[in-house]
């Protein structure tokens, strides 16, 4: 008979101070902490934070028992109480019997045969773009590869989304959705929070990025709803979507919720992906070259369509293995309902289970030489002995990103494009500085010089 041994019994880091734990190391490490302690203790361990219980688990196959095989059993952690404050009760934060009612209303907008309807939008927007990217071009001067990159994936959040509806106040949305990521991530460094009904500054802040998401975002609906026009964007299928049981739609509220998570999630992450891509093939010219090969040979200098982007294989690893580097959403976690054991150790209800993605991507047990760039890693036949919980830049199990297939369709229809047209050679002065917050931003921006094919 197996005996298990009890929560307290899991190994944890040294703490420095008894009262706040191993914070100020989360605080300042990062991901360092994570790669380090997997390093000193294993798989497996708990940490140790003030108001709450946590455990770290990096093994594949704990974490496909966490997103799998015993979901039922697992909430949503700690830190998606921080994310609710700015982003509602949409997909990402939701749970139980309403996340399964939207869900269910939410799927039919990202089928198979809607992302086609995207794609167009996609190859517009990508080609306005390319326009900008041209007047740059050949000049020899440093283009801000970031901020057309965030212009372009805005502009493709906008127009599958919205129908261009929200044009005037991007900029706006942008800096707010940047302030919230920045406030969400002190809330989660932070367990020790003071109660709501206190007027710290950072809340007075919170508040105002509260209200003016709101105003922007309630009028698109509200606006949507007097015109009674029908547009083929997400909002129009989100407002049409009924309930199977009771017919009922969306609140204006639901609605608000669910495109302010998918403008959030289909925007910040894809361009942070995109920038890091780019990086990742300037550093390394001879994958670089195979894949312009390969969009060169398959596409013949027309744009992609739905079925000639599906041809691009060596272009689908080599974003597979840019969020493998580089994972834009580099931790997630999720909280035990009732009791239960892992590796053979309790683990009481109500404790945080964190799941770092990144590490995952970078153990050298799985991936050989984890820190290089090799897309060919993700060759199909590369990947059979694989545990498909090494790799899961998307989570997994029931709660797998709605948005998955939108965002690497998305990624791969901008590369292509993108590189169809240009030589894009990020400066040799770029430091790859990671900065964790909510998603893994590189700390500064990235310039690039852009040259004409």
């Amino acid at each position: 008979m197996l005996t298990t041994k009890k929560f307290d019994q899991l190994p944890h880091p040294n703490t420095f101070n008894l009262f706040i734990g191993n914070m100020l190391q989360l605080r300042k490490e990062r991901i360092n902490f994570f790669i380090n302690q997997q390093q000193q203790l294993g798989d497996i361990y708990q940490v140790k934070i003030p108001t709450r219980k946590v455990v770290v688990i990096t093994d594949p196959e704990w974490i496909k028992y966490v997103l799998v095989d015993n979901n039922k059993n697992y909430g949503k952690s700690f830190a998606y109480d921080s994310i609710k404050l700015f982003l509602g009760n949409g997909l990402l934060t939701s749970e139980g019997e309403f996340w399964k009612r939207q869900r269910r209303l939410a799927q039919p907008a990202f089928h198979k045969e809607k992302l086609a309807l995207m794609f167009q939008n996609m190859v517009e927007q990508t080609s306005k773009c390319l326009q900008s990217l041209e007047k740059q071009a050949d000049t020899n001067q440093p283009v801000n590869l970031s901020s057309e990159l965030y212009k372009l994936t805005l502009d493709i959040v906008n127009s599958t989304l919205f129908y261009n509806e929200v044009d005037n106040t991007t900029d706006k949305i942008y800096k707010l959705v940047s302030n919230g990521n920045e406030h969400i991530t002190r809330r989660v460094d932070n367990p020790l929070q003071l109660p709501e009904w206190v007027p710290t500054p950072n809340r007075i802040k919170e508040k105002q990025i509260l209200k003016e998401m709101d105003e922007v975002f309630f009028s698109v609906i509200e606006n949507r709803r007097k015109k009674q026009v029908q547009h083929e964007d997400l909002l129009s299928m989100l407002m049409d979507a009924r309930d199977e049981d009771t017919g009922e739609t969306m609140s204006n509220r639901q609605l608000r919720d669910e495109i302010l998570t998918i403008f959030v999630a289909g925007h910040e992450t894809t361009q942070i992906a995109l920038g890091w891509t780019f990086y990742l093939l300037t550093q390394h010219p001879d994958k670089l070259k195979i894949l312009m090969d390969e969009i060169d040979r398959e596409l013949k200098g027309e744009l992609p369509t739905p079925q000639t982007i599906r041809g691009l294989h060596y272009l689908k690893q080599v974003v597979d293995e840019s969020m493998r580097c580089y994972p834009p959403a580099w931790i997630m976690g999720r909280k035990t309902i009732e009791n239960d054991v892992i590796n053979g150790y309790e683990i009481p209800a109500e404790t945080n289970v964190v799941m770092p993605i990144y590490v995952v991507h970078h153990d050298k047990r799985v991936w050989e030489n984890p820190n290089d760039f090799v897309p060919e890693r993700f060759a199909m036949e590369n990947l059979k002995d694989k545990h498909k919980y090494s790799y899961f830049p998307f989570g997994g199990g029931p709660r797998l990103c709605i948005g998955n297939n939108f965002a690497i369709q998305e990624m791969q229809v901008c590369m292509a494009m993108i590189l169809q047209k240009f030589r894009v050679e990020v400066e040799p002065d770029f430091v790859p500085e990671l900065e964790p917050l909510v998603t893994l931003r590189p700390k500064n921006e990235i310039f690039a010089k852009i040259y004409k094919r």
